[in-house]
């Protein structure tokens, strides 16, 4: 900290940290603290931008002008305390502090004042925050109104254009039938005197959503989870009464907000912990307390065995012989088939059969709400909760769901992020890659923590896929003290997104994950994503997964690695093989898990491939082991460089000089993204012979 003087009077001047865990502080100690109510009372230099937060907190109610929005003014923020004020008192995200006050009568509030935002852009897009909105109960609206009073002028400011609160059913139906939409009205009018519009999320299954008469009633029937016997809150999918509240809650918003200039767009919650689009994993239950949840198998109900034996006597045309011989079991009827834990299955046949139907369940119940959805709001822009990262336990099928919000002209919202750039590359890339083949609309959330570093990394990953949708909680930029900064220095890249240039694919084998927890099921020690993430330090790539191969994706691309998981369906290596036979590369590694066979156990086409049996195209075969995956990696750079017909962008972007930790994207604009994802500066030698320095955690783009 040093004195400034400005203004004519001396200010304190906080220098931000430049770690990305802790943030610079004054430390404020208050000497016999009466125990009558009083004010805090901070003066500042309203320069820059930020949050002003108090540690220990106050509510939003209790306090006034914490949004700092470089409007040169001296402004005070103002805090309440009922009784006696802490004795020690943390202050943060404040740089010119003038003077501090304890006061006993209330003083004049200064709100922040409404300021131009300081990132103008030119190309359309949902930029979309977090705001304190929400509340723990219907009628504690002012918390809400508190909240978005508090943080809205900042996230104007910041060039923001929406935000996000949830709507939950139980807030508007509190009596069953009945529909009274006040609180979110408020809620609204609040977020429109601030120049800002609303993208809610609609929230009707999941536990904490359920309105009490619900909860309370027959009616109320949650998940049971097949490990263990015990019920969670999120309401079951299997359970028809579902159907007719949900569609009903959609249709009254659609009635009561459809018309609104204010509504940027919707996001649908049809389930889960969060209203993701899939099964409870470990999400709060009713009223937000504790209950059973974990990533698991969430079919162990009546009505889900019951949807499982009328979906297996479908698949096997009534025919119990048909299953018995597929199963291995000794089924007498239809009525002995029931739901197990996958990994109980005789047979890989019985194990895909569940994971199919339990995958495809809740795939068919979310197209259900885009369906409803478009209904209620035919020009509104809508889009899916796509979470977690893929393992059949949590349910989501992103093909699927890119492809049917498609169909209704919506998109897919990741909800997945974390803040490093190789695992939000591994983990979204599956759902980027189908929205952009099926032509979904396309937006990225985190899944939590973010600092500067995580904040560039997603700003990169929306730019190099053409995502119209990008939101961040807020804390992901006031809760450090660099990521504001980055933010303002980077976030028009927006305006020259665009689709990237792929030339590769990495085959997605949707089959093999479902046969095998080692593919995606435990993310940080995933054989997929670590082979993944190698690749991706030497080129931009695809996923292609086994519904988009059906649907005829290689045609896009001039190369197809296996990076893991060599089992698929026939159907789909017959796929592959024609495009082979078409002209198309294929690389994979028969170490550890040999080479590509189908579910029942055949090799010929693999075998025609090692013989030469590939017509126009060729199969390449890499002798190492996959793991360590640098070695594939390095192979596969070699070989691609020597590949006829890519791209010429990507083969220059291929010889480009650099760490591995500088990450590229060659956009359809013609553009070259670039992210130096490490704490150094980074120097890049183009292909031109250009040089370049990036800074650390930064992007660029030539």
């Amino acid at each position: 900290m040093r004195m400034e003087r400005t203004g004519g009077a001396f200010t304190a001047r906080l220098s931000p940290s430049t770690d990305y865990y802790t943030r610079s502080a004054y430390h404020v100690e208050i000497e016999n603290p009466a125990p009558a109510k009083q004010w805090l009372v901070l003066e500042f230099a309203d320069r820059g931008y930020g949050l002003i937060t108090l540690s220990p907190g106050l509510p939003q109610t209790k306090q006034w002008g914490v949004a700092r929005v470089n409007s040169g003014k001296v402004r005070r923020a103002v805090f309440a305390y009922d009784g006696a004020p802490p004795g020690k008192i943390r202050i943060e995200g404040l740089d010119w502090l003038r003077a501090i006050h304890l006061v006993d009568t209330q003083p004049p509030v200064d709100e922040a004042p409404l300021v131009n935002p300081a990132l103008q852009f030119a190309v359309p897009s949902e930029r979309v925050s977090s705001v304190s909105g929400d509340a723990t109960a219907p009628d504690r609206v002012r918390d809400a109104l508190a909240g978005i009073r508090n943080e809205a002028p900042l996230i104007r400011a910041l060039g923001f254009n929406a935000v996000e609160t949830y709507v939950r059913w139980g807030y508007v139906e509190r009596r069953r039938g009945v529909y009274d939409w006040s609180f979110y009205d408020a809620i609204l009018e609040e977020i429109a005197k601030h120049g800002l519009q609303w993208f809610p999320m609609l929230l009707a299954g999941s536990g904490y959503a359920l309105p009490a008469w619900l909860h309370d009633s027959k009616d109320n029937f949650g998940f049971k989870c097949l490990e263990h016997g015990v019920v969670h809150d999120t309401q079951s999918i299997f359970q028809p009464f579902q159907t007719e509240y949900a569609s009903r809650f959609i249709s009254e918003f659609g009635k009561h907000y459809g018309n609104r200039k204010s509504l940027l767009g919707i996001r649908l919650g049809p389930s889960g912990d969060y209203g993701e689009a899939q099964y409870p994993a470990r999400g709060p239950g009713y009223g937000f307390r504790r209950g059973h949840t974990h990533i698991g198998y969430w079919a162990g109900d009546g009505l889900a065995r019951a949807a499982f034996r009328q979906a297996m006597k479908k698949e096997y045309s009534g025919d119990i012989g048909q299953l018995n011989a597929a199963w291995d079991s000794h089924h007498a009827s239809f009525e002995e088939v029931t739901t197990f834990l996958p990994e109980t299955a005789l047979t890989p046949r019985q194990r895909i059969d569940f994971a199919n139907w339990y995958m495809g369940a809740m795939s068919v119940w979310c197209e259900r709400w885009a369906n409803w959805a478009r209904a209620a709001l035919p020009h509104t822009q809508i889009h899916q909760s796509s979470g977690g990262w893929g393992p059949v336990p949590i349910g989501t099928d992103y093909s699927y769901q890119a492809r049917s919000m498609a169909r209704i002209h919506g998109g897919i919202r990741l909800t997945n992020e974390s803040d490093d750039f190789p695992d939000n590359f591994t983990i979204t890339r599956m759902a980027s890659s189908a929205a952009r083949f099926y032509g979904a609309a396309l937006g990225y959330e985190p899944g939590g923590f973010g600092s500067k570093r995580g904040v560039m990394a997603r700003l990169f990953n929306a730019v190099t896929t053409g995502a119209v949708h990008l939101f961040y909680y807020l804390g992901n930029l006031t809760a450090n003290d660099q990521a504001i900064d980055a933010w303002l220095k980077y976030g028009n890249l927006l305006d020259v997104r665009a689709k990237p240039v792929i030339d590769v694919a990495a085959f997605y084998s949707d089959t093999a994950l479902k046969l095998d927890d080692e593919l995606v099921r435990y993310r940080w020690a995933s054989t997929f994503f670590t082979v993944a993430r190698a690749m991706r330090e030497q080129v931009d790539f695809d996923y292609a997964s086994e519904r988009m191969i059906m649907d005829g994706a290689l045609a896009r691309y001039k190369v197809l690695l296996f990076l893991w998981g060599s089992v698929t369906e026939k159907p789909v290596l017959e796929r592959i093989d024609q495009w082979v036979r078409a002209g198309g590369t294929l690389v994979f590694a028969p170490r550890p898990r040999g080479n590509p066979i189908t579910v029942e156990g055949d090799t010929s086409i693999s075998t025609r491939w090692l013989t030469g049996d590939t017509a126009k195209g060729r199969v390449v075969v890499f002798h190492g082991d996959l793991i360590p995956s640098r070695f594939y990696a390095e192979f596969v750079r070699d070989l691609l460089l020597k590949t006829p017909g890519l791209d010429s962008r990507t083969l220059a972007a291929l010889r480009m000089e650099k760490p591995e930790t500088v990450y590229w994207s060659v956009l359809e604009n013609g553009k070259l993204a670039l992210l130096n994802f490490n704490s150094h500066p980074a120097q890049v030698r183009l292909a031109t012979g250009k040089m370049l320095t990036i800074p650390p955690y930064e992007p660029l783009v030539e």
